[in-house]
């Protein structure tokens, strides 16, 4: 199985250009070398993502060389997360004050990229929060990871900064938007330059801000989408129809906001049993359903119809599992 299943297709997204053309602080930095090593931290995480981005753009996404480079974006992530705990443990979350506008910016890409521990992420939220109240940081980085850990928990997204494109790589659509009619004016509110359409235009699809009677009718249509396809989900189920259910579940999958805890176990259950050729979202079912509070996580790994997801992804397995030690713990 391509290795490229282990990462979250958002967790590649790129910000090179958005970061480098903040203006630098004015005053010298309280942490000079923790601002550089952030600085080059980020670096890392963006030379090895443009890298892989262009070889699946070129349809090089086969093959040990191709391999190689994803374990070592993989493996870049963590130490790069690994890193952050400490930073933040020892300063805080890194503002402009401790480190400087850019930094700053780099410390929060790099949390956006820690996609493999949600827990981490959730948990850097508040941080974040309050260096935007104290003018410590760019709004708009509150925004992405917001929109990051809600798409994470299958919840609604406010400022549509998560899509299911990577910068174009495949035909796609924004996660589900809160209060859809309003999205333009958060994201003004929270510094975002670029209008939604033209964002969306460059991630390689089509929208328009709906009218609020609009986005009501998007809303029903939702609700209608995800109880149809429950309903046809449990009866393909009953009927021990694994491939069916897993289809119709895979639908219930892009209906964030309506989808239930319950029904992300029964997601990852019917991909399983099915051996679907998408099995390893499974795993990334199971873990939103931890981290939205499901309390029966520590019967995942005993779980005999789970076998095929343990064996297929097994490092997405392996970090599911590492989430649910962690989710135990506290």
């Amino acid at each position: 199985m391509k290795k490229l299943l282990c990462l979250s297709i958002s967790g590649l997204f790129l910000f090179t250009t958005s970061i480098n053309a903040q203006k630098s602080t004015k005053e010298q930095p309280k942490y000079p070398a923790l601002a550089k090593e952030l600085v080059k931290m980020r670096h890392t995480d963006q030379k090895l993502r443009i890298k892989w981005s262009k070889m699946v753009q070129q349809g090089k996404n086969k093959g040990k060389k191709y391999e190689k480079l994803t374990d070592r974006l993989i493996k870049a992530d963590s130490s790069n997360t690994a890193r952050m705990k400490e930073i933040i443990a020892q300063y805080g979350w890194p503002t402009r004050e401790l480190v400087g506008n850019g930094p700053s910016s780099s410390a929060w890409l790099l949390v956006q990229h820690a996609d493999r521990d949600p827990l981490f992420q959730i948990k850097c939220l508040p941080l974040l929060k309050a260096a935007v109240d104290q003018e410590q940081t760019n709004p708009r980085n509150y925004a992405y990871l917001y929109d990051r850990v809600q798409v994470a928990k299958g919840d609604r997204q406010l400022y549509a900064t998560q899509s299911t494109t990577n910068n174009g790589l495949e035909q796609g659509f924004f996660q589900t938007i809160e209060d859809e009619a309003n999205v333009q004016k958060r994201r003004t509110e929270m510094n975002i330059d670029q209008h939604i359409e033209d964002y969306a235009k460059a991630l390689g699809f089509e929208y328009e801000v709906p009218t609020p009677e609009e986005a009501i009718e998007r809303e029903k249509a939702l609700v209608e989408k995800y109880k149809t396809n429950l309903e046809k989900a449990q009866a393909a189920m009953k009927s021990k129809d694994y491939e069916s259910a897993a289809e119709y579940y895979l639908v219930l999958n892009e209906t964030n906001g309506a989808t239930q805890t319950k029904d992300y176990i029964e997601i990852a259950r019917a991909l399983s049993l099915a051996q679907h050729k998408d099995a390893y979202l499974g795993t990334y079912a199971l873990i939103k359903a931890a981290i939205r509070g499901y309390e029966k996580i520590d019967e995942f790994e005993a779980d005999r119809d789970f076998d095929y997801l343990r064996e297929v992804s097994m490092r997405n397995w392996e970090n599911l599992m590492s989430i649910v030690k962690d989710l135990s713990s506290q």
